[in-house]
């Protein structure tokens, strides 16, 4: 059996409006993402010691927050419908159920789509510095002597690490990557910057119908982040990935496979 949680949002019209918004709603559709995060498909189940990684590490999860940016509906034959509200960035944290539902006002023109794509993370063009101003997504700054703008992804964890006994503190915050000239990560010695944002397509077949409202769930997968493509051990990086740019890649190669997708019917 599969388990969702999903925070739906319903979108009202305003009593208010004039007609010819009335005609535009009735002639297109609306899109609304929901998002979740699993473990081996299963609801996560946050500061719980329970999950385990390829590299026989226990780990947990306390925190995550990260954006997603420049979602596309690919309608049959290859037309993209891109969703461009709110700048086409969107917050989520797990802990914050108003951010787990993402309702764009952007009207869909109907019709049939067969995949879903989206920039995990900001795309170097629209990620700057103190684009916002306000909390919480404020408070994800990535640090401008690191290249600036902000964390696509902040989970923070603990694990039992098998050099030590006890649980040890893992920040698996991904950004914008950094060369150093020197063999250890110091900012005195960045040579140039790397940019980790990614984009992830998934194939699903769901129309979109004027006046009605498509849901979108996207769920996380936490255990693809550390088994795909990429080994990856926490005992490799003291204490996160931030400025370790090899692991920040693995993370990204990893996070392609990280999602899935699935519409209501």
């Amino acid at each position: 059996m599969r388990y969702t949680v999903s925070f739906v949002v319903t979108v009202f019209l305003i009593a208010g409006c004039s007609k010819s918004s009335e005609t535009d709603y009735v002639r297109s559709g609306r899109v609304q993402v929901v998002f979740s995060h699993e473990v081996d498909q299963k609801l996560l189940l946050p500061d719980t010691l329970l999950y385990s990684t390829g590299t026989k590490h226990l780990y947990k999860v306390a925190d995550l927050q990260y954006f997603v940016s420049d979602f596309i509906l690919w309608q049959k034959g290859g037309k993209p419908v891109q969703i461009m509200a709110g700048l086409g960035i969107h917050y989520v944290d797990m802990r914050v159920p108003e951010t787990l539902s993402w309702a764009p006002a952007d009207g869909i023109t109907p019709g049939a789509c067969d995949s879903v794509s989206f920039t995990f993370g900001i795309s170097a063009a629209k990620n700057i510095s103190n684009r916002f101003p306000n909390p919480p997504e404020r408070d994800m700054a990535w640090p401008d002597i690191l290249g600036g703008g902000y964390h696509y992804m902040k989970m923070n964890l603990e694990y039992t690490s098998h050099a030590a006994s006890g649980l040890k503190p893992f920040m698996f915050h991904l950004g914008i990557g950094q060369l150093y000239s020197a063999a250890m990560p110091n900012p005195d010695s960045i040579t140039g910057y790397v940019q980790n944002d990614f984009r992830v397509t998934i194939p699903t077949m769901f129309t979109v119908v004027s006046g009605k409202i498509c849901t979108i769930e996207c769920a996380m997968q936490i255990d693809r982040w550390f088994d795909g493509p990429a080994t990856f051990d926490f005992d490799d990086y003291p204490g996160g990935i931030m400025q370790y740019q090899e692991g920040m890649h693995k993370a990204c190669l990893n996070g392609r496979k990280a999602f899935i997708i699935t519409v209501r019917k």
